[in-house]
């Protein structure tokens, strides 16, 4: 089972097949070129928005084209922000495929990607569960698990030195979950003193000004610790990200 790290690593290998001229041989071939996952993205569902357009031309397909239909739920996963690095690889193929990427290579490809699809938190968090095994894999889990709706307050790590790797960060607006929309990143690390950079380190994708680029390994630094009780339903971190103080996160184990 891959590590939070690992498994973000695989969005930044993603292989597209194009077709090559081999002047030696005197023919065309397929070859793949390696893309990169840059950039966070919030889908937006209002009609005429450019996200929208984008997902109605990349996820319309054909109904005369076999590969489409074998592969449509996980193209248009891919072009919600909510997908795994094979549902990237094949939304890019059918975007070469069908012409929506003009002369394929290496650079053409990464531009569309970087221009027109991204992933959000709950995105990769709930791809990262799937393929550890903790999560159904299904397009209706990818493309409906919100970051606000892994908080729960039975699941809560309350003990600081209990953190582990695979645990997830969910972010909270005082001692509430934080909504509309939340957040929610997988830890990597974390070592209970404090530490020069940081002493938790978090895989997230994220659109925080100070992420770059947007699906990453951050360090956090944790600056208070609240415990549960009274109001307070779980254990709080309030820490510091991307040079920014005052978050607040809960602890889940799934």
């Amino acid at each position: 089972m891959p590590t939070p790290l690992e498994f973000m690593k695989r969005y930044r290998n993603i292989s597209v097949d194009i077709e090559v001229n081999d002047n030696a041989a005197g023919m065309c071939r397929i070859a793949p070129v390696i893309v990169k996952l840059n950039k966070y993205f919030l889908m937006n569902w209002t009609a005429g928005t450019s996200q929208m357009s984008h997902f109605a031309a990349v996820s319309a397909g054909s109904r005369k084209d076999a590969w489409f239909r074998q592969h449509k739920e996980r193209i248009r996963t891919a072009a919600m922000g909510k997908g795994s690095p094979e549902d990237y690889g094949l939304a890019l193929q059918w975007a070469v495929y069908s012409n929506h990427i003009q002369n394929p290579s290496q650079a053409t490809i990464q531009a569309y990607f970087d221009q027109n699809m991204g992933i959000d938190c709950s995105g990769f968090v709930t791809n990262y569960l799937i393929v550890n095994g903790k999560k159904s894999n299904s397009p209706t889990t990818q493309q409906n698990t919100s970051a606000a709706s892994y908080f729960n307050a039975a699941q809560a790590v309350n003990d600081p030195s209990q953190v582990r790797q695979g645990d997830l960060l969910v972010f909270m607006h005082g001692n509430s979950v934080l909504t509309g929309p939340g957040h929610v990143a997988v830890v990597e690390s974390y070592v209970p003193q404090s530490s020069p950079g940081g002493n938790m380190r978090v895989v997230e994708a994220t659109g925080a000004h100070g992420a770059n680029p947007k699906l990453l390994d951050s360090m956090y630094s944790v600056e208070n610790i609240i415990r549960k009780g009274g109001t307070v339903p779980c254990m709080i971190f309030v820490v510091k990200r991307h040079g920014v103080p005052g978050s607040r996160v809960s602890v889940i184990r799934v």
